[in-house]
């Protein structure tokens, strides 16, 4: 870990706390650890005392706040009602209402997703046309991991990832679904076996990508493109493990701060606002992110609690942002 700027000694915790680590000892704050798997923090300085857990959890956000983007239905709610823009959809809390449902999203691609997971767990895609029994199955994993499900429209476009903290957006990533690029000689298993070597791939969110996996979600999703781990991809063909773009699934992170409209920005903070949140990531998906926001082109998908920092510290491509430090001055240090 050395090359990336961490302290030694912390590499079993979450790389964003070893991030305000970092800042904490360069600030010459005081570092207790309180509890080490939870990877909570107590800071100290002077007088001056915080609690800090998971590198984005701190008082400056209340419970309520958190409750609020933790809930997908109740940010879409507070999003809507300030005229923000997110994606059509109905919310379900058991599977027979959402499969009588089911006509009004037939004939459009769809997201089918639990209301309170994050990381892209137990998140579905559907193409438009396809059947009710595929529909009831995403359903069945959704609902097995919350007790309300959300069923809306999908979204075309990269996907970004706005962190929020106090009134200034401090970094922006584009996050890059789970992929290999074809070299026209080896399989897919083999090319994923190569960018896992990568030194900045692990396990755990204790480095700053995580491994691609080769699951049967990841080769369901090959099936899908007609292909397998043994296919071999020509040169210059990116092939998609994942349909989500979480990092947390072995997706890539590219820096794109300065690329976005500011307008976007704009509507990030907004956000943020809506919900309440000091500190908080916002994701948009545009495919037009380099303009000036136009309604047809962009939904907010998500206001997302305690963010992680990593993506923008360690991008996979582009600008390292220094985000930790922002957080201790919002803390007061």
């Amino acid at each position: 870990m050395s090359n990336l700027d961490l302290p030694r000694g912390y590499e079993d915790l979450e790389i964003s706390t070893q991030i305000i680590l970092r800042e904490a000892f360069a600030l010459g704050i005081e570092v207790e650890i309180i509890d080490r798997k939870e990877n909570f923090l107590r800071l100290k300085k002077g007088n001056h005392q915080e609690f800090v857990k998971e590198a984005s959890k701190t008082r400056l956000d209340s419970l309520m706040t958190y409750l609020v983007m933790e809930n997908k239905i109740a940010s879409k709610l507070v999003l809507l009602e300030h005229g923000i823009r997110v994606p059509q959809g109905k919310s379900f809390s058991n599977i027979d209402a959402a499969l009588e449902n089911f006509h009004l999203f037939e004939d459009m691609k769809k997201v089918i997703k639990p209301a309170t997971t994050n990381f892209g767990i137990g998140i579905g895609i559907m193409e438009a046309g396809e059947s009710l029994q595929i529909f009831e199955n995403h359903l069945k994993v959704a609902f097995s991991f919350s007790t309300s499900v959300i069923v809306e429209e999908f979204i075309e476009g990269p996907e970004y990832r706005f962190l929020v903290l106090g009134d200034e957006v401090v970094a922006v990533c584009n996050r890059v679904p789970a992929n290999v690029k074809g070299d026209g000689k080896s399989t897919i298993k083999q090319l994923v076996e190569s960018k896992n070597q990568d030194p900045r791939r692990g396990e755990g969110h204790k480095t700053p990508l995580e491994k691609i996996q080769i699951s049967d979600i990841e080769k369901q999703i090959l099936l899908q493109q007609g292909l397998t781990i043994e296919s071999i991809a020509p040169i210059g063909q990116v092939v998609y493990l994942r349909k989500n773009s979480n990092i947390s699934t072995g997706g890539d992170s590219l820096d794109k701060t300065e690329f976005v409209h500011p307008e976007f920005k704009e509507i990030a903070l907004r956000s943020a606002r809506a919900a309440g949140a000091v500190i908080c990531g916002i994701d948009i998906i545009s495919t037009q992110i380099e303009k000036k926001p136009d309604p047809k082109f962009y939904a907010i998908l998500e206001i997302n609690f305690n963010p992680v920092l990593y993506i923008h510290e360690f991008p996979y491509e582009g600008t390292p942002r220094r985000v930790g430090k922002k957080i201790l001055q919002l803390l007061g240090f």
